[in-house]
């Protein structure tokens, strides 16, 4: 993996892989899209275009597969006390950068990229979209997602289902339904075969329903996310981390939209 440049700077395999597995560990704690959605690949770094197909098997498009990134530098003293007193180097920097690329996947999951032309599950045309009514109270919530499973049914699109909401109705739904005993999110959840996720990429007061399987929809992976040595500056060391990934929606019935 030369185009890493990792043998450009004097990092040991114990060091690197220190790195790695910070970049690994903290991209978990944020990827919510990828909890849901079938992962394709990853098919290789140098792969630039992909092409998509709908869920009857036609009308191809091809689409580039994006790179996200985000950078952090590492300072020469860090290192430097690091290796002469044997205390782990600090890699709350790598961790920060890739907190940041995690969260351009999730933001391109959900919501797209305009500069990359990339429709997101939120922003896709030809989607189902309801407004959002009341989900805080009485069974609102709960008759919308029944509702939305039945258009699903209806329209021959199956794979299990997951609901994805933002920070707020995900809030609004941890409370107990009069008379069951039972916290919405519980009972809603139990019509669900994936579950209920949340994730602050979403606006207020948006759900989305996804029918989950490559059939319907897919991330496909490039470059999975990996650091590159950029190269030093003021003695300092910059890093890249990055990674190339594209959301493939193929059957537009698989998603319902929920908002305002």
């Amino acid at each position: 993996m030369d185009y890493l440049m990792r043998g450009d700077i004097d990092f040991t395999e114990q060091e690197w892989e220190a790195i790695d597995h910070k970049v690994v560990e903290t991209a978990k704690t944020v990827l919510t899209g990828r909890k849901f959605i079938d992962i394709y690949g990853p098919l290789g770094a140098g792969i630039e275009m992909l092409k998509t197909y709908d869920i009857t098997g036609s009308n191809p498009v091809i689409s580039e597969i994006p790179m996200l990134s985000a950078d952090f530098t590492l300072t020469w003293r860090e290192l430097e006390a690091a290796r002469r007193t044997g205390i782990p180097l600090s890699l709350s920097q790598v961790a920060a950068a890739a907190y940041q690329c995690a969260l351009q996947e999730d933001k391109m999951i959900f919501l797209g990229d305009k500069e990359a032309g990339i429709k997101g599950l939120t922003t896709e045309t030809g989607v189902k979209k309801v407004k959002i009514t009341g989900w805080n109270e009485g069974e609102n919530a709960f008759t919308a997602v029944a509702e939305g499973l039945q258009y699903m049914l209806e329209n021959d699109t199956y794979g299990d289902k997951v609901l994805a909401v933002s920070p707020d109705v995900y809030a609004g739904l941890q409370r107990i339904q009069p008379g069951t005993g039972t916290l919405e999110s519980e009972r809603i959840g139990k019509l669900l075969e994936g579950g209920i996720y949340r994730t602050p990429v979403l606006p207020a007061q948006t759900a989305v329903l996804v029918a989950t399987g490559s059939h319907n929809l897919d991330l496909a992976i490039g470059q999975d996310m990996i650091t590159g040595y950029l190269g030093s500056s003021e003695l300092n060391y910059d890093f890249r981390v990055f990674e190339t990934v594209l959301l493939r929606i193929k059957n537009k019935k698989a998603i319902i939209v929920y908002g305002k």
